[in-house]
This record gives C-alpha cells, sequence and structure tokens, in this order.
C-alpha cells in the first residue's frame, strides 16, 4: 500500500500522513494518534521508514530511560554505565538517541514515535518493565534490543545483560555473617517490592548459610536517595546504638547518607556499626571512611551488550540470552 493510497483509506492528505509518522511537531497530537493507530492496524509503514530499518543507515542508538527517571545526579551508577556506553558507542562510530517517558499511560509516547519513524538502529533498554504494546512494536518492526543491567521482568524474549544482584547480597550476608555479629540490618528501596529485591534475598541467603538472620524490624526503607537513607537510619536510631551492627545498603550513594546519618548519632565505624554498599562508582572510595562495596564489572557488560546490538543490527541470528555478570567484593575502611 503506498502512503498515497494509505491516506485516502483513512481520510486524510498524504503529506499528513508524512508528517504524522515522522513525528513532525506541526500535526495536532489527537490526529497523529489517529493515524499512528490506523498504520497499526493496516499494518503501514512509510517507504523511508522501512528503508531506515533495513539498511541500518541511521548510526543512531535509542537508549531506552526507565520510565519517570529522576535524575542522572540522583543515581551515579546509572550515570556511570551511561557514560561507559556513550564512550563505546562512540568508538564504533554510533550516536546516542535518549528515549524518555514519565507517564507509561500514554497511548503513544516517544518510544513508540521512534521506533515507527525508524530513526534508531537498535535500542539498549534500561527499563525493568515494557508494556506490552511497546513489545508488540519491537517485534513488529525487528529493532534490535538489548537490556543492560536491569532485566525485563519474566522475559525470554530479549538479550539481557545484568548483574547478578542476589550473589552479590549472597556474598555480602556469608562475609558479614562470618564476623561477630550483633544485629543485621538491610536499607532497601521504597520503590523495589520485596518480592522482587534481589539483593536483599541474596543477603538473607547469605547470613542464613553463616547461621544469622535478618528480622523483619531491622529492614529499613528509603527513597533512592543520600537524604532519605540519611532519615532512614535517624529514624531507627535504636537500631544502631545499644549493639553492634552490620548494615548492608541498597547502593553505595545511599550508603553514603547511612556514614552520615552514623556520624551524627556518634556510632563509630567499623567499630560498632559495618557497612557495606553496592556498585562501587567511582566515589566510593572518596567516602570518609572508604566504602567496602560490591565492584559491578560496568566496562565489560557494556562492552558486551554493545557487540551484542551491532551484531543484531548486522542482521546475526542470535537466540535471546540472559547473561549473568559477577561482582567483586572490595573492602575498605566501613568494614572489620
Amino acid at each position: 500500500m503506498t502512503s498515497r493510497e494509505f491516506a485516502e483509506l483513512i481520510g486524510v492528505s498524504q503529506a499528513t500522513v508524512s508528517r504524522a509518522l515522522n513525528g513532525s511537531p506541526s500535526v495536532c497530537e489527537k490526529t497523529r494518534i489517529y493515524i499512528e493507530q490506523k498504520a497499526e492496524e493496516y499494518g503501514f509503514v512509510l517507504n523511508s521508514q522501512a528503508r531506515s530499518l533495513k539498511t541500518s543507515k541511521t548510526q543512531t542508538i535509542g537508549v531506552l530511560f526507565p520510565l519517570n527517571f529522576d535524575s542522572l545526579s540522583k543515581n551515579l551508577m546509572f550515570t556511570h554505565i551511561s557514560d561507559q556506553l556513550q564512550r563505546e558507542l562512540s568508538r564504533r562510530g554510533y550516536d546516542i538517541m535518549i528515549v524518555y517517558d514519565h507517564d507509561p499511560e500514554l497511548k503513544s509516547n516517544t518510544f513508540e514515535r521512534v521506533i515507527r519513524s525508524g530513526k534508531v538502529d537498535g535500542l539498549i533498554n534500561f527499563r525493568p518493565q515494557l508494556l506490552e504494546r511497546e513489545i508488540d512494536l519491537i517485534e513488529k518492526f525487528h529493532v534490535p534490543f538489548v537490556s543492560l543491567h536491569s532485566a525485563l521482568q519474566e522475559s525470554t524474549l530479549f538479550h539481557q545483560l545484568m548483574i547478578d544482584e542476589e550473589n552479590a547480597g549472597f556474598q555480602i550476608g556469608q562475609y558479614l555473617g562470618g564476623q561477630d555479629g550483633g544485629r543485621y540490618v538491610y536499607v532497601a528501596v521504597s520503590d523495589e517490592p520485596p518480592e522482587r529485591s534481589s539483593r536483599m534475598h541474596g543477603y538473607m541467603k547469605g547470613l542464613a548459610s553463616m547461621g544469622k538472620i535478618l528480622c523483619e524490624d531491622a529492614i529499613l526503607s528509603a527513597e533512592r536517595s543520600t537524604v532519605s537513607a540519611y532519615e532512614a537510619i535517624l529514624a531507627s536510631r535504636a537500631l544502631f546504638e545499644n549493639e553492634k551492627t552490620s548494615i548492608f545498603v541498597y547502593n553505595d550513594m545511599m550508603a553514603l547518607g547511612v556514614l552520615n546519618a552514623l556520624r551524627e548519632l556518634g556510632v563509630d565505624v567499623p567499630g560498632q556499626a559495618q557497612v557495606f554498599g553496592m556498585d562501587d562508582i567511582p566515589l566510593a572510595s572518596w567516602f570518609t571512611p572508604r566504602l567496602s562495596t560490591m565492584r559491578s564489572p560496568v566496562r565489560q557488560m557494556v562492552k558486551d551488550g554493545c557487540d551484542l546490538l551491532i551484531d543484531l543490527i548486522g542482521g546475526k541470528e542470535i537466540a535471546p540470552q540472559t547473561v549473568y555478570y559477577q561482582s567483586q567484593m572490595i573492602l575498605r575502611d566501613t568494614t572489620r
């Protein structure tokens, strides 16, 4: 079907079809959504879009950010991964297009427009959950797609390269549980359901392997920020003032807030309280005291992800796979 035939079929001009499917702001939202819905219904794709998807001439990779992503300044692990990805793709001659949506309920979002207009050769995904219609679009347009760091829930459709967070938590649990311990604490993130908390589950298993337990009242919840973790510790000061504690914090930036709170409470680190972070962002070794943490192999994961995506863009058939990367324990000043 030509664009002229499609335009006549749905009752708009050929120029409007072209502008709408290329993301032009000159087309009103209502008309654009109507045309996109009809294009999906009839399986219509602009010739320029089809050529772009087949010949991979854009030399641009889309990077799909998480929904409602707050700030690179608040999630330094994500900043670290994004920086490595930018360097790796630039070295290979690719540009990056950030794909970011605030509202998952939008009938048509930036992600969908990028796919339909053929603006990228492939996608690197940081979003842990895709909408069903987004998955359908990836399959329909045969877009090369690789998830890094955050795995899609129960997905066997896509390539996923991720950190083995449960194993990292297990190692921390074994290490802290193997010492003259006292109370064990975990500082969780408030936006992660307990059943999906692989870091916490690993920590609990590691402690159990050493005959120790993580009590329910010792699981503290905080937002993904230094300030929120700081406030969570102060709100539960009784946990830290009367006996030794060993604390595993969800990530390094939150661990900084924990250290600041313990300092304010007059709790000696590591004598009275040990603190373990996760990720080993570059800033972790600058803390005072320097933070013990689990180092994620970010460079290798990013390199492998780019290799895989470029192979897929080149037409290589590779069965979907999930690859786990193991973290390395880094002991510094916050543990005994």
